[in-house]
């Protein structure tokens, strides 16, 4: 018997069995001289002695096994169909009803049985049924509910008028382990009964057609199982979400750019308030309020920010247009012929809106510094001089260092370590820590014992030693003290954090080098050999920049900003090319081909390549054949968990040829990754698995798959067609990581998974000899990437490619080669990391447009400064040096600065996400040294002109302010 349907077959007898189908039309009427009791629930139309205990019958409702000596009975069988007087031909089925009308109820967890089950020893109400529904055991769950006995439901008050159904209906169960039997939802029906009311009268054609009325206003596509979808609505969708991510990954390594940007903003206002500085200072002191200057300042920067906003956008757009252009070429490889650039009018004015306002927010906040001056030594032209004290903005700092503090702490309490942001708080918390306490030793415990002759010198050089130790302290909690820390080590960091780490580590290298490295530069460059071969053009070269360290922090920083973004992301392409380098051997192994197929018209090849009827001469290049058998097969772990995967059998063409490349196996297979294909192949009870399950995402740590093995655990393999049929299997390895990408399925030897799950060859893997050459020179014209291979096997392979996708296109067969699959996304990945490089670097141009502006500023109101070094003997190369070296010390310094901390940066990043993939540490020296050398270069080449027109100052303009 068949779920829906039922064969019959004839037998000559129990001893020797044969079987005939037929059509049950007849049978044959054979006295077989047996005597024995029937059982008094026979019909005697029927009955065969099975041994001298036990014997076969007919009754009403299907078949009875009895014991003979005892008459108890042992069996019922009932046929798959039965026929219900007045419904119809329905299976066999329990039933649940349910409904505030409903009169039939049985508790959770029972079952009231059938009469046809009564002759069964099921009177016992102590006794559990067992119960397995057909829907969920055709998905492959074979697990049993069990249910209470409540005794057959006949006997029962209120199922009386159940006996009509008393052919087909096995018992009555409740709703709740219905839905689990039938696999349904909540709340859903098979079937509505409709009583009372309108119905309980003879005409009831009325209702019938009210309630038809009804449904077809209620009824959806859902409730005949259609679906509908807006393809290109959905494809729309997934491509919006699509340039979204890629538009978040500009917006976070563009976050850097727009940092420089307003550092560049920063220098231009500071040198605007040095300009008019003491014509401030006259309005100042004709009457002129701080808050009328704060005003002055905004008012006068709004136009021009608003017009530079929108000049802006308009070359953003522009950029982006070059941007869209490149991504067009990138795709375009991969078959992607219609990316378009595309922009809205929101965009346009949210960029210029928000660019204006950022440049607002600068010249607000700046104001309220530049608005405070010394009349008296802003006439004169002297230097703003700290106070003796402790000024009140240091102690504003501690205290928002203190809140800063306190509120990372209270959100690491709320939010606990398993978020993305707890990184941040916890690094931010030490960050804040230094902020409050530090100043108190290298700046305010001074000024308190300045009295003391030992103190006085530290507090008077307190604002250098506190940015000198806050830049320092900071550089060694976020970047020496990362990978030992074991609090950090359990937490991960998400996109966010790293823009602020890196900010942060830029910020604290600027502070350092602005305060720590000038006493050492000013040390070397007064030593008697330095002296003796440069005279004193050391010391006055740096004499400028360290008497405006604000100015020259900004304009470092904005090189170091911009150098230390594109060095980051130099060598996470690095990382990700030496890391991807190895995707075409896992994927691939020894065989350079893939044939592929479906399961519904799998691949008809044999092992022997000389069998497939393909007359070219390149076929005597192959080597080997590996025949991959593919199966769905449910997996099942020791906890009972379930998933549905693929099942891959290989042969012994495909083990004897090495394979897959391993990640991990037991060494009891073998030393060698072909020894350990060669024991799978060999023993029947072991597998290998694709690295989806060992590995977790990188983003959230989930798991890839939702079971997770180790080698040694045991898995159950559960036919999807047939539950029962099931096999025991022992994990053995893990194929290589990417594995999970090219070649996913659990491994076994392919005569099992023919045999026993029914598998189908949709995959052959093809290896060309490495003595192969091409024989069509055609072929071999273009330049092939060798990925660990000589040229001539690959292009040997592209050879055989050509001619096998020919030959077995009419077989609906695909060729592959592999290697070229696998470069395809590699190519593509590293592309959009090289636009975004390109993109980044673009940032070079802000700071050398800054230190031009600095340079340019330099020279106009240093004249009478450098007539006077003219003077007192300076020549006009000795004034040219004198700027290149201070250009040099600002944009060199700051790109180093921001190399230095790019190395360590991404030396964090290959701790959190390489090195736990396998890949070794690499870093493009080469390439990062060539930006740094042509950075400096386009800085020395930006300020050329304005500081050879400064070494051409005469001595007399030194006169003509005196």
């Amino acid at each position: 018997e068949g779920l829906l349907s039922t064969s019959y077959y004839i037998s000559n007898g129990l001893e020797n069995l044969s079987f005939v189908a037929s059509d049950a039309s007849s049978w044959e009427e054979e006295d077989s001289g047996e005597v024995f009791d029937l059982h008094p629930q026979c019909n005697a139309v029927a009955w065969s002695l099975v041994d001298n205990q036990s014997a076969w019958c007919t009754q009403e409702h299907g078949l009875l096994r009895w014991n003979t000596s005892s008459g108890d009975i042992e069996s019922v069988r009932l046929p798959v169909m039965s026929d219900a007087p007045g419904f119809g031909r329905f299976p066999q089925m329990f039933l649940a009803f349910g409904g505030e009308n409903s009169t039939v109820d049985v508790e959770l967890g029972h079952v009231a049985v059938s009469n046809r089950l009564q002759g069964l020893p099921l009177n016992d109400t102590n006794l559990t049924v067992s119960v397995k529904g057909v829907i969920p055991y055709a998905y492959g769950n074979d697990t049993a509910i069990f249910l209470q006995n409540d005794g057959v439901y006949t006997s029962l008050p209120g199922f009386e008028q159940l006996t009509d159904l008393e052919a087909v209906v096995l018992g009555l169960i409740h709703l709740e382990d219905a839905e689990k039997l039938s696999l349904a939802d909540d709340d859903e029906r098979s079937l509505l009964l409709l009583s009372g009311g309108i119905f309980a009268g003879d005409d009831s054609n009325a209702a019938v057609a009210n309630l038809t009325a009804w449904f077809d206003e209620q009824s959806t596509i859902d409730d005949v199982f259609l679906g509908v979808r807006a393809v290109k609505v959905d494809a729309a969708r997934q491509a919006a979400e699509s340039s979204g991510l890629l538009s978040a990954m500009f917006l976070v390594f563009g976050t850097f750019t727009i940092a420089a940007g307003v550092l560049l903003v920063l220098t231009i206002i500071m040198l605007l308030a040095d300009v008019r500085r003491s014509e401030l200072a006259i309005a100042r002191a004709l009457g002129l309020r701080s808050s009328d200057a704060r005003a002055f300042f905004v008012q006068e920067g709004l136009v021009l920010s608003v017009i530079a906003g929108g000049l802006g956008s308009l070359l953003g757009l522009g950029l982006a247009w070059v941007i869209s252009v490149g991504f067009s070429s990138i795709f375009a490889s991969v078959g992607a012929q219609s990316f378009r650039f595309d922009w809205t009018l929101d965009s346009f004015l949210s960029g210029w809106i928000w660019g204006s306002l950022l440049a607002i927010g600068l010249l607000w906040a700046t104001a309220f510094w530049n608005a405070q001056l010394n009349i008296v030594k802003a006439l004169r032209g002297g230097r703003l001089v700290l106070s003796k004290g402790v000024p009140w903005g240091v102690l504003l700092i501690q205290i928002i260092g203190l809140g800063g503090l306190v509120l990372c702490l209270g959100g690491l309490f709320v939010i606990g370590t398993s978020s993305g942001l707890s990184y941040a708080a916890y690094v931010l918390s030490g960050v804040f820590t230094l902020l409050t306490f530090v100043p108190l030793l290298t700046w305010q415990l001074p000024v308190w014992l300045s009295s003391r002759p030992r103190w006085a010198r530290w507090s008077r050089h307190g604002p250098r030693n506190t940015l000198g130790a806050l830049g320092s302290s900071w550089l060694v909690w976020t970047l020496l003290l990362g990978p030992i820390d074991p609090i950090r080590s359990s937490m991960k960091a998400d996109e966010l954090t790293f823009i602020v780490l890196g900010l942060l580590q830029v910020f604290s290298g600027v502070m350092v080098l602005t305060s720590i490295a000038p006493l050492a530069v000013k040390r070397i460059t007064k030593s008697k050999i330095i002296t003796r071969k440069f005279g004193v053009v050391g010391p006055v070269s740096l004499a400028h920049p360290l008497a405006h360290p604000v100015r020259t922090a900004v304009v470092m920083g904005m090189f170091s900003i911009t150098m230390f973004s594109v060095v980051v992301l130099s060598g996470y392409t690095a990382q990700f090319d030496t890391y991807s380098s190895s995707f075409v051997e896992d994927a691939e192994g020894e065989f350079e081909l893939l044939l592929t197929s479906s399961r519904s018209r799998p691949i008809e090849l044999d092992s022997d390549p000389s069998l497939w009827g393909i007359e070219h001469e390149a076929m005597t290049n192959i080597d080997a054949v590996g025949r991959i058998h593919r199966a769905p097969v449910h997996l099942e772990d020791a906890s009972g968990e379930r998933m549905p995967y693929l099942l891959r059998g290989f042969d012994e063409g495909f083990s004897s040829h090495g394979g897959l490349p391993l990640y991990a196996w037991d060494e009891g297979l073998g030393e060698t990754e072909k020894e350990a294909w060669n024991s799978i192949e060999e023993f029947e009870d072991l597998v290998f698995l694709d690295a989806s399950f060992g590995l977790e995402s990188t983003t959230d740590g989930a798991t890839i798959v939702p079971l997770q093995f180790s080698i040694g655990d045991s898995i159950s393999l559960i036919d999807f067609s047939n539950p029962k049929n099931t096999r025991t299997v022992r994990v053995g390895g893990f194929l290589q990581q990417s594995s999970y990408i090219f070649s996913p399925g659990v491994w076994m030897n392919g005569e099992i998974v023919e045999e026993q799950f029914g598998g189908e060859v949709t995959r052959m893997y093809v290896s060309v000899s490495d003595s192969a050459q091409p024989f069509n020179e055609s072929a071999s014209s273009d330049s092939v990437s060798a990925q660990g291979k000589s040229e001539q096997v690959r292009e040997a392979a592209l050879e055989l490619d050509s001619v096998l996708a020919q030959s077995l296109a009419e077989q609906s067969v695909s060729v592959q080669t592999v290697s070229e699959e696998v470069m395809v996304i590699q190519s593509l990945v590293l592309a959009i990391l090289s636009l975004f490089q390109g993109y980044l670097a673009l940032g070079l141009i802000v700071g050398v447009a800054g230190i031009a502006v600095v340079t340019v500023r330099n020279v106009s109101e240093r004249r009478t400064t450098i007539g006077m070094l003219r003077a007192i003997g300076f020549r006009q190369s000795h004034v040219l040096a004198i700027f290149i070296i201070e250009v040099s010390w600002i944009a060199a310094l700051g790109m180093l600065n921001g190399l230095l901390i790019g190395y360590g940066f991404h030396l964090v990043l290959y701790k959190a996400i390489w090195e736990a993939e396998g890949a070794a540490f690499v870093f493009p020296w080469a390439s990062t040294l060539m930006l740094f050398i042509s950075g400096w270069f386009i800085a020395l080449v930006a300020t050329y002109g304005p500081t050879k027109r400064a070494s051409k100052i005469p001595p007399s303009a030194a006169l003509r302010n005196m």
